[in-house]
């Protein structure tokens, strides 16, 4: 058998028998990573180079930092604050979570520390007001890319340069706005699944009562907090690095306990993403995304090609980084992709169709948004039974399903060519 589709169906049963038999699904992908290696002649060190350990310093870091926050009773308190400001109206939270995604994101440092920033503060709230904490931080993290493509983020920056090489507009705000309005879209639809109208407890039982004072370690954890959001978005620092050094700082300043604090951290859904990512790197090394990508692009037209490449740039991000990968892949090919049909489509509908794919289908819980979100939610023990670790995991990957559909849908009924035009 090919070794490209070898490792697509490995891909396939780690996620049916994670769920099945209430396994970790990372170490059923590594299992299964090492079996195809093996078989196929593949080196170790070839193996396990889909460990990526840039994704474990932040997801290590920003749980480690949450945990302290979390344990020593911060988070409880600034969430009852926060919603409390809703004066009995918890749809307000919804809109205040997206605001905070937006600015964060907007205000230079782009989406992806954003989308590690907004569950620690969603999470908590969504938990004190009785909402579904998957989606307010999901909500949130829309809103954080919905202004991926402003001009001045990392993202954008680096969309513009590829497309400038090709001798185009390097301009990224009609991919900003199409994607604006595709979010939105998708935010309506992560509502209606989720039920977004149902709570889990009256609003009025979480309302502030007049003792309701931070204490000074409280005070200097919120500090600490703040630093480390001012120092990833103004300063561009490693969200996951910066959050471990206030982390540490916090400890030493006796705010938390550190056995209990490394004992919160979520270890079992790390072990899950990071282990999930040396099987992608296998499917990555054998071919298997660019078959399912090449399966698709084969059957375009000029009227297809840029719901294909947003479909294309879809499916790749569901195995690579859509700013590592997706774009420096699929964003080089707009020029001559769109030359090959005599103008019939603008390199700038297709440079926003990759962005838009590359990106709404980034909620995977194997992905560094989804996989914040849950691990998270796995911090509080006493949702377990309404929050599982399957469930979560099944229902981040049918948001991902979800949001690329609604992409492609909006893709074929022109609304990009209409945005871009």
């Amino acid at each position: 058998m090919n070794m490209a589709i070898a490792s697509l169906i490995a891909l396939a049963l780690s996620i049916v028998l994670g769920f099945v038999r209430k396994l970790n699904v990372g170490i059923v992908a590594i299992a299964l990573a090492y079996i195809i290696g093996i078989a196929y002649g593949l080196s170790a060190k070839d193996i396990t180079g889909g460990f990526s350990s840039s994704m474990a310093m932040t997801m290590i870091g920003v749980m480690y930092l949450f945990a302290i926050v979390s344990k020593n009773g911060t988070l409880e308190l600034l969430a009852k604050k926060i919603t409390g400001l809703a004066r009995g109206n918890r749809y307000l939270l919804y809109v205040a979570i997206y605001v905070i995604g937006i600015i964060l994101s907007g205000v230079g440092p782009g989406a992806i520390p954003t989308l590690a920033i907004v569950p620690v503060l969603a999470i908590p709230v969504a938990l004190k007001a009785g909402m579904n904490p998957i989606l307010l931080s999901l909500i949130g993290q829309m809103g954080a890319q919905c202004v991926r493509m402003c001009p001045i983020t990392p993202e954008a920056v680096v969309v513009r340069d590829l497309m400038v090489e090709q001798g185009l507009d390097g301009n990224t705000l009609p991919a900003m706005w199409s994607l604006w309005a595709t979010e939105i879209v998708m935010i309506i639809a992560a509502f209606i699944f989720f039920k977004g109208w149902k709570f889990d407890k009256p609003l009025e039982s979480v309302e502030l009562e007049e003792t309701d004072h931070f204490s000074p370690k409280q005070i200097l954890t919120l500090i600490g907090l703040l630093a480390m959001i001012a120092g990833v978005v103004v300063f561009g620092f490693d969200v996951g690095l910066t959050s471990l050094v206030i982390g540490t700082i916090l400890l030493v300043c006796g705010c938390a306990d550190e056995k209990v604090v490394i004992k919160s951290i979520p270890w079992n859904t790390i072990l899950m993403v990071l282990g999930v990512g040396v099987l992608m790197n296998i499917v990555s090394l054998s071919g298997g995304v660019e078959l399912l990508a090449g399966s698709i692009s084969n059957v375009s037209s000029a009227s297809t090609i840029s719901p294909m490449m947003c479909l294309v740039a879809s499916v790749m991000s569901f195995f690579a980084s859509g700013l590592g990968v997706v774009f420096p892949t699929l964003v080089p090919t707009v020029g001559s992709i769109a030359a090959e049909f005599g103008g019939a489509i603008s390199p700038i509908e297709l440079m926003a169709s990759v962005v838009i794919g590359g990106t709404v289908a980034g909620f995977t819980p194997i992905s560094t948004a989804g996989a914040l979100i849950q691990a998270g939610v796995s911090q509080f023990p006493e949702v377990e039974n309404k929050y599982s670790q399957n469930k979560m995991f099944v229902e981040l990957f049918i948001i991902a399903f979800l949001s690329t559909f609604i992409s492609v849908a909006m893709a074929v009924l022109g609304v990009y060519g209409v945005i871009c035009g």
